[in-house]
């Protein structure tokens, strides 16, 4: 398996992140996004490299400005070519331990309950479902709320 390496996020890393938002999260407000994570928790940003130092994915997270108990995993994208290589598994460990030294207990995020695949891998590292919101972002655009205790 080919090595993968999970770094922090630099200000030099915000044109790749979002060429390959663009692609995985086409229409999502990556650009804007990943510039106020910069900003507000520029901490819990990560991306993960090849063995060629080519970003193959992202994790953003937050903690909940009025539960600082809870954090919050905002995204995480990994090019299909290495979807199910544990790189995904290799961001979310890296953002749960920065997480959890800041005192947090817990960690949730939402999906569209749609995303199979997504959910899937939510569950395999711990996630369960909390709750279900019908109208999350639009009117009838459900999303799946996941809680995972750290």
């Amino acid at each position: 398996m080919e090595s993968i390496r999970v770094r922090p996020y630099t200000t030099a890393d915000y044109s790749r992140i979002c060429e390959l938002d663009a692609l995985l999260f086409a229409g999502m407000g990556g650009p804007v996004l990943f510039r106020h994570i910069e900003e507000l928790f520029p901490s819990l940003f990560f991306v993960a490299e090849n063995s060629e130092k080519d970003i193959i994915g992202y994790i953003l997270g937050g903690i909940h400005l009025d539960d600082a108990a809870l954090g919050k995993l905002i995204r995480i994208g990994v090019i299909p070519d290495y979807q199910r290589m544990e790189c995904g598994t290799k961001l979310t460990e890296t953002l749960f331990c920065a997480i959890k030294q800041r005192g947090v207990a817990a960690v949730h995020l939402t999906v569209a309950e749609t995303n199979r695949p997504a959910i899937a891998f939510y569950q395999k590292i711990g996630f369960v479902q909390k709750e279900r919101i019908p109208n999350y972002f639009y009117p009838d655009t459900p999303r799946l709320v996941l809680w995972k205790t750290l």
